[in-house]
């Protein structure tokens, strides 16, 4: 069955739970809750397999002094954030709205809510749910006209924080506008093609409905590695992940940082022989991948040890990270936690190949300035 995360985003006091169902994301530091789906939860009956904990911060945390502390002090976010992450919405001025526009915000009519509702139910039939979580909920279905599978992700509009302005001046949930520019700058080409698309969008007043394919017999990486009970061979593992490389580099060019790629936000498809992913889950994403960031978005388990440090972080050695993060948790099948890395409790294992642990150290290194690209990442000789 396909399976979705829908991620939490809800604020509370910062701190790393210990309770067996739930799991924490980091969306910004100052709230911390269940990242992922009721139906997308790793079995822990085992001391080999992966916890179940994620941490998602979506308000701004402070640093600690070093990695080993726990993130501890929290301050609460007394701004809205824009698309780049930080700084408060300009004051909206009071002004007769087009058409248009009253589509597009709260200040909608009933009728034209209604009237976007109804094109909705007019263009898709929605199914079962199969994911759930602090953003919303997400439902299978299919497009009327030519039975296509989507994914309808139903967010209520109080769990939209960051949004971006658009040229007209509009407001739109950065998710929106970052997965429309990814649909208008996608094409069918290796690394392109590893991103799920939008179709269509609804703002219904309370709530904003994405609608995006589905592919079939998919599942999450997060159950995959479930499922496979152990970790993953090379051969699986260096297909899965030089398509996530060349799926970063796409989104480096357009401008676009994901800012939180982990098992639960990539779904696998394995009916063909050959893994193919996607990446899935846009909802922490930013555009200007080039500046540096001070309020951090994203797993908090898997912070970049610069952010702790120096209390900045920046798309390319953070993607670079993650997706050492990612490598290390399916070759390994334990759930990875800077801190413990950092501390020599997490050890990249001996089994592996020399250039499999030679990639693997690289992405690893604590310098960021020592990392390597992720255009270098892709010349590297594990994947020839």
């Amino acid at each position: 069955m396909d399976k979705y995360s829908a991620e939490t985003f809800n604020t509370s006091a910062l701190r790393r739970t210990e309770e067996s169902n739930s799991s924490t994301t980091l969306q910004g530091p100052e709230s911390v809750k269940d990242s992922r789906s009721k139906k997308s939860r790793r079995n822990n009956n085992s001391a080999d397999e992966a916890p179940r904990k994620r941490s998602r911060v979506s308000e701004v945390a402070e640093p600690s002094t070093s990695c080993q502390d726990q993130i501890r002090t929290v301050r609460r976010a007394k701004r809205k954030m824009t698309e780049e992450g930080e700084g408060p919405l300009p004051p909206v001025k009071k002004r007769k709205k087009g058409l248009l526009e009253l589509v597009l915000t709260k200040e909608s009519p009933s009728s034209l809510v209604d009237n976007s509702r109804a094109k909705f139910e007019e263009k898709y039939t929605e199914l079962h749910q199969f994911g759930e979580g602090g953003f919303g909920y997400v439902f299978a279905g299919y497009r009327k006209e030519d039975k296509l599978p989507v994914a309808i992700k139903h967010i209520p509009n109080q769990k939209v924080v960051l949004t971006h302005k658009d040229e007209n001046g509009r407001q739109l949930a950065l998710e929106v506008a970052v997965m429309l520019k990814l649909r208008a700058v996608t094409t069918s080409s290796v690394g392109q093609s590893s991103m799920v698309v939008l179709l269509d969008w609804y703002d219904l007043d309370q709530e904003l409905i994405l609608v995006m394919e589905r592919p079939m017999s998919a599942e999450s990486l997060f159950d995959h590695l479930k499922d496979h009970k152990g970790p993953l061979k090379q051969k699986e593992a260096k297909i899965i992940m030089k398509q996530l490389v060349e799926a970063g580099i796409h989104l480096q060019h357009a401008n676009i940082f994901h800012r939180d790629i982990k098992a639960e936000n990539i779904l696998i498809e394995t009916n063909s022989g050959v893994p193919r992913v996607y990446l899935i889950d846009f909802g922490l994403s930013c555009y200007d991948n080039r500046r540096k960031f001070e309020l951090f978005y994203g797993t908090i388990d898997h912070i970049p040890p610069e952010f702790d440090r120096h209390g900045t972080y920046s798309a390319g050695p953070t993607t670079v990270w993650q997706l050492g993060v990612l490598l290390f948790e399916v070759l390994h099948n334990k759930m990875f936690k800077t801190s413990s890395f950092l501390q020599n409790e997490l050890k990249i294992g001996k089994r592996l190949s020399k250039k499999c642990k030679d990639i693997l150290t690289k992405c690893l290194t604590i310098n960021q300035e020592e990392r390597p690209t992720l255009e270098e990442l892709l010349c590297h000789p594990w994947f020839s």
